[in-house]
């Protein structure tokens, strides 16, 4: 993802409620997990999930992408 996409990212998830950021990070850690080759980590669902860690960290609440990864434990294959 460009620079200038991944600040635009950031700057929508800091605008974010933390039950949307929630769901946000829900989304973005189930895309990322999608991914066929593990090597390509620098694709776009793997940054946009790493900028859902960081904002929750920047919050001072950790326990926001704890949940999120929680929720998709039952769903992974």
């Amino acid at each position: 993802m460009e620079g200038d996409a991944i600040a635009v990212f950031r700057d929508y998830l800091r605008g974010l409620p933390d039950e949307l950021l929630q769901s946000v990070t829900e989304d973005y850690i189930w895309l990322a997990s999608q991914i066929v080759i593990p090597e390509k980590s620098g694709t776009e669902f793997a940054d946009r999930r790493e900028c859902c860690r960081e904002e929750c960290l920047r919050r001072g609440e950790p326990e926001i992408y704890l949940r999120a990864a929680g929720e998709m434990k039952p769903h992974a294959a």
